[in-house]
Formats: structure tokens, C-alpha cells, sequence
């Protein structure tokens, strides 16, 4: 899909569904966004084709050590895949660090892999383990996570929360797929897993092949990031105080139109990504990353 084609359905769609037209900057910006928030889905199909090629040829997993495709590898068990898309989550890729922390809670010293498996026999020596590697030396947090204590110990720490998955995995892992919205609310009861992050893992669970279905809302009702740029679109349409119902029903107008209008694969992920680094600079184009 080109760039071209996204900017008539941002123009057909404002259209429609606004009366408005935005300026020539705010939609070329807007729809660049767009274009990126698509690659950054369409990527899971290259780490699908990485992963079955490093099924054929009988690769170690390090070979593949990008988290999104050791969770499409099929020689692992569907609860270390899921127990991976998790950490993925959790951690994100540092604009500085990459995978560092993921790697770090995945793989020993000699590379091999640390299976869900392995961790369930002893969760104890894991824990250990972890203390023991000092984590989070040259290592961030995704920038999603900025604000995010770095600590293993406590509430508030990565053992709490993977203590807490651990026990529940069960909740996420089914023979056939399952409604979006289901693990989308199991996963919000995660520790230290906000909006963001339930929406996120249950989308990346999706895209692995992990039996979830695809999600049918942007989920802005309780987000920040969504709700602020929808508003943003009503101000910049002509409505002087938007209020939070006009911004929730016009995020829902604008998935229906594009599903009707378009064949985005994973729409509402697509859009919820879009329109939220869209609002951070809505006439300049700035290309986000971790």
C-alpha cells in the first residue's frame, strides 16, 4: 500500500465521517504514519518466514533470537511462544539496548535457550538466575517503559510480574483462537501491564500466529494516546471542546470506515498506533521507533 493511496482514504474519510478537510501537512504526516504503523505489522510476516526457515534448517535458536520470530519457531511448546511474546512486551526494544533485556531473560550464557519449561521445573533458581546477571547493566526499557521503575524486587518489579504470568499462563493459551477482547482483559490483570501494554501483547500474540483473533477496537475509551489524538482531529475539524464521548465514537466511525473502505491487515492496531504518534507532531512527519 503506498503512501498515495493512504492519503485519499485519510482525505475520503475526514470527509466523510468530519465534514472537514485537514491541511496538505496534516494528512501527508498523518498518512506516513499510517504507512509505518502498516510496516511495523508487516514485519511479523518476515519473522514467520525467518522462523520457518530456521525450522527447515535445523537453526539454534539464537540464530533466530528476535523475539517475534522464536515465538513463530514450531519445534518450541505454545506456552514458551506465548511466554516469549510476553517478556517481548514487557521489556520492548530499547532505541539504545535493542533486545538486550529480552535476550538477557531468554538465553544463558552459552546461548542456549531458557524454555518455559525449564523455568516451571525450578521458578526459584530462574529468579536466582536473573539476580544474578544484573539485569539492567547498559540495558533500557522500551521507550513505552520510560517511566518504569528498573528493579526485580518489589510490586513494582519484573519478578512480581513474572511471577504473576507464570502462574496464570493457562489464561492465554487455547487449541483454537480466541475473542480478541477475552485475552485483552486477562492480560490488563497482569502486574505492571497498563492499556498499552494488554493491547499490545494480546496484538502480538495475534500476529504470531497464537490464536487470538484480530482486534476490533482501538480500545480509546481508556487510553490516553488514542483519545488525545482523536480529539485533536475533532479541534482541528471545527469542534472547539471536544468531549471524550465525541472522540470514543468517532475512533469506532473511523475503524468501520477503513474496514469497509480497506483491506489494512490488523485495521485496528494499524490506526490505534497511527493516529497516537500522529498527535505528538501533527504537521511534520517524525518516524517513532521502540
Amino acid at each position: 500500500m503506498t503512501v498515495g493511496l493512504i492519503k485519499i482514504l485519510w482525505i475520503n474519510a475526514i470527509r466523510d465521517l468530519l465534514g472537514a478537510k485537514f491541511s496538505e501537512e496534516m494528512i501527508d504526516s498523518l498518512s506516513h504514519q499510517t504507512i509505518d504503523s502498516i510496516r511495523r505489522v508487516e514485519i511479523f510476516r518476515t519473522y514467520s518466514r525467518r522462523a520457518t526457515n530456521g525450522e527447515k534448517l535445523g537453526l539454534p535458536y539464537f540464530h533466530t533470537s528476535n523475539p517475534y520470530t522464536l515465538a513463530q519457531r514450531l519445534s518450541l511448546s505454545t506456552d514458551t511462544r506465548i511466554w516469549f511474546v510476553y517478556l517481548a512486551t514487557y521489556f520492548g526494544k530499547s532505541n539504545l539496548s535493542k533486545w538486550r533485556l529480552f535476550n538477557q531473560a531468554t538465553f544463558r550464557e552459552d546461548n542456549t535457550l531458557i524454555t518455559v519449561e525449564g523455568i516451571l521445573k525450578d521458578r526459584e533458581e530462574y529468579f536466582d538466575f536473573l539476580k544474578g546477571r544484573n539485569l539492567f547493566q547498559n540495558a533500557n526499557y522500551s521507550n513505552h517503559r520510560k517511566y518504569t521503575k528498573k528493579s526485580l524486587e518489589g510490586n513494582k518489579g519484573i519478578l512480581f510480574s513474572f511471577d504473576f504470568f507464570l502462574k496464570n499462563l493457562a489464561l492465554f493459551r487455547a487449541p483454537v483462537n480466541q475473542n480478541f477482547h477475552k485475552v485483552y482483559l486477562n492480560a490488563l490483570k497482569v502486574p505492571n501491564f497498563g492499556r498499552m501494554a494488554a493491547f499490545d501483547f494480546t496484538c502480538n500474540l495475534c500476529k504470531c500466529r497464537l490464536y487470538v483473533d484480530e482486534p476490533v477496537s482501538m480500545y480509546q475509551a481508556h487510553s490516553t494516546g488514542p483519545l488525545s489524538a482523536l480529539k485533536d482531529m475533532l479541534f482541528y475539524a471545527g469542534v472547539t471542546s471536544p468531549e471524550k464521548s465525541l472522540a470514543i465514537s468517532l475512533g469506532d466511525e473511523l475503524l468501520d470506515w477503513f474496514s469497509a473502505n480497506s483491506n489494512i491487515y490488523m485495521l485496528a492496531q494499524v490506526l490505534e498506533d497511527s493516529i497516537c504518534n500522529w498527535q505528538k507532531s501533527p504537521i511534520r512527519h517524525i518516524r517513532y521507533f521502540g
